[in-house]
């Protein structure tokens, strides 16, 4: 236990909120982010993981009070809102991040701006929420592509909500933390905090860009990759009677960003193959097209896919930029006979400016969720989340 019963009573307070809602939050989010399948948005976040588990772990904690759809709804957007804004005060947080996750920074921040419209905070002790999570804030990028990374999400997700329900008992922090070179700019070399516009025009954010939706669980990155390389096997097929003729490829060329952490040239394991650009241009060279099944193990090691690995190669042209707003992804395969083909990705299908059609959307998740829920389930939670803001009690969830 972190705190002896006396003093969780005292932290909580009204709230019929110990540990196990914290740590639903936690697992929650460890499992939204476990095979790197949630969405991303520009400039590069998770935004979805560390707030989603946090509210509805907090709208389970109520003895009394029934948390509406439309409450729900708010705070869930408050919390991206929150990630997005912090997010734009710096350029350096536009490109594909070197240093930290930061989905454990700003989505730590969102997850406890999002508790905190949930528990109806006024503006000071929203303020005290945002200072506390700050401290909570952070994690090296280093463990990218490790069986750690969803800790990450998990973190942020509990913390969040950690530091609400403390803000709302009273505990203090740095009311200025947003306006700080020491506070959220100790994580951005140029972070620029600006004034918001009134709420009369305010913006929000998820108007102007929507969020990335994956089709297959990898860095995001990988995916322009897969696209391209899909449709070089694509034309390869075509001119060899529908086989790959994988014993004439010389050597297959990558022009991509440079991303020291998803170049991984021989990934053993699933999480380094999800964080490999090599990993993921070979596997559509040879299958067309990726999947979940395309990073388990029989596949991960299989002969075939070895030896086109020792093959391929990384370029990375200097307009090629490491940001998911510009960058590009183009596959060549040289054939022995001379031969070269190539073709070139630079928006895939799920990407905000190409979103995934509702269709494909409910079968992403009716695939997701079929291993652990019964079809009915499936399309009941389906059907609640398109009418949520209608829902009266959204602890059916």
């Amino acid at each position: 236990q972190i705190y002896s019963s006396d003093i969780s009573s005292t932290i909580w307070g009204h709230l019929d909120f110990r540990l196990p809602p914290l740590y639903a939050a936690f697992v929650n989010g460890v499992a939204v982010h476990s095979m790197d399948f949630d969405d991303t948005w520009h400039p590069a976040t998770h935004p979805s993981g560390a707030v989603l588990p946090a509210v509805i772990a907090l709208s389970e904690a109520f003895p009394q009070k029934k948390i509406s759809g439309l409450d729900l709804l708010l705070a869930f957007n408050v919390g991206i809102e929150v990630q997005g804004r912090l997010l734009h005060f710096s350029s350096e947080a536009r490109n594909i991040p070197k240093r930290f996750h930061p989905p454990t920074v700003v989505g730590t921040m969102g997850s406890a701006a999002a508790c905190a419209k949930l528990l109806a905070l006024d503006q000071l002790k929203c303020k005290n929420a945002l200072a506390i999570a700050a401290s909570y804030a952070g994690a090296p990028l280093a463990n990218a592509a490790t069986q750690t990374k969803p800790l990450h999400v998990g973190n942020a997700a509990k913390h969040g909500l950690e530091a609400a329900c403390l803000a709302s008992q009273g505990l203090q922090g740095n009311k200025q933390i947003l306006d700080m070179e020491s506070g959220i700019g100790a994580f951005y070399t140029d972070y620029s905090p600006q004034t918001l516009p009134t709420l009369q025009s305010y913006p929000w954010l998820l108007d102007q860009q929507d969020v990335a939706i994956k089709r297959f669980p990898a860095h995001l990155g990988t995916h322009w990759v897969a696209d391209a390389a899909s449709a070089v096997r694509r034309k390869l097929v075509e001119s060899s009677d529908n086989l790959l003729p994988l014993d004439k490829i010389e050597k297959v060329i990558l022009k991509v960003p440079e991303v020291k952490y998803v170049n991984r040239p021989s990934p053993t394991s699933e999480h380094e193959a999800r964080h490999s650009f090599q990993f993921v241009a070979c596997s559509a060279l040879l299958d067309g097209s990726m999947s979940v099944q395309s990073f388990a193990s029989e596949n991960i090691h299989r002969p075939a896919l070895r030896d086109l690995l020792c093959k391929t190669q990384l370029e990375h042209p200097p307009d090629n930029t490491p940001s998911f707003e510009s960058l590009y992804c183009e596959v060549s395969v040289t054939l022995w006979d001379g031969n070269t083909i190539s073709d070139r990705c630079d928006t895939f299908y799920g990407h905000w400016r190409k979103p995934l059609e509702k269709e494909d959307l409910e079968k992403k998740f009716q695939a997701n969720a079929s291993s652990v829920l019964p079809a009915e389930a499936t399309e009941h939670i389906i059907e609640t989340v398109y009418n949520l803001e209608k829902v009266q009690d959204c602890s059916i969830l």
